[in-house]
């Protein structure tokens, strides 16, 4: 179904071949924030044949977990009336991210897709090393500070990215685990219906299944700016191509 793509987009990853040495995450590596509560970001997901339907990603409170402070990320995507009649979408995505570190506390992700419906509840136990399904009541290790489907395209939004570098990161939402390769492919402008940006082009691969997997090129434009906002998302599949392109946005704060 074309309209699953747009998924790429919250993570992440969204969040999320050039040349240069592969960085690795390393704790305590976030050394500035981009985003601020009350961030809105609004898009249009856009196939072959026209429009689709739309996107968010909201930063929308600190709240806390087990007593620790966190960002509230919400996000989700929903399909237009017309592919409502044939294949409707309603994705929900929530994860609360540590205020000070940037790993995630608790990720939830509900679809409703066709006639699919899914639902996963986890709680990252990062001090004990464990992630815990609430849904599937299974356990897991994880590395240190991992990132669920959402939290680690909002880490990504803080490096230092440079034209020509990967960077690595881990994904933890799957028993095994995804480890997250992103290139910085080049820089340039792009114009979309917020306006004209000077971006950051990134490309992420991945090994395994999971948010980021693709059989086409995916590519995500994000400002060169304090802000790194994402402002576009393209994805080559075999029966069409998946434009994303951001409408509107808030950056929130005062």
């Amino acid at each position: 179904m074309p309209f699953k793509p747009v998924k790429y987009l919250l993570c992440a990853g969204l969040v999320l071949a050039a040349a240069g040495a592969l960085r690795a995450q390393q704790p305590d590596s976030a050394a500035w924030v981009p985003f601020q509560v009350g961030e809105k970001l609004y898009f249009s997901v856009n196939w072959t044949v026209g429009n689709i339907g739309n996107a968010h990603m909201y930063v929308t409170a600190i709240d806390s977990f087990r007593g620790q402070p966190c960002y509230r990320i919400e996000a989700g995507a929903s399909s237009n009336k017309t592919i409502d009649l044939f294949y409707p979408v309603r994705d929900y995505f929530l994860s609360l991210i540590d205020l000070r570190k940037l790993f995630s506390r608790k990720f939830v992700k509900r679809q409703k897709e066709g006639r699919t419906v899914n639902e996963r509840q986890l709680i990252y136990d990062q001090e004990r090393g464990i992630r815990f399904d609430l849904v599937k009541g299974d356990t897991v290790k994880i590395v240190p500070e991992a990132q669920d489907e959402l939290s680690i395209f909002y880490y990504f939004r803080t490096l230092d990215l440079r034209v020509g570098e990967g960077y690595l990161l881990e994904n933890f939402v799957d028993r095994a685990g995804n480890p997250l390769k992103v290139m910085v492919l080049r820089s340039e402008w792009v114009e979309v219906p917020a306006g004209r940006f000077f971006c950051f082009v990134v490309e992420p691969y991945i090994k395994q299944g999971g948010l980021f997997q693709h059989k086409g090129n995916l590519q995500i434009w994000i400002t060169d700016d304090q802000n790194r906002i994402p402002v576009k998302v393209t994805s080559e599949l075999d029966f069409g191509r998946i434009v994303v392109l951001l409408e509107s946005f808030s950056l929130g704060g005062a």
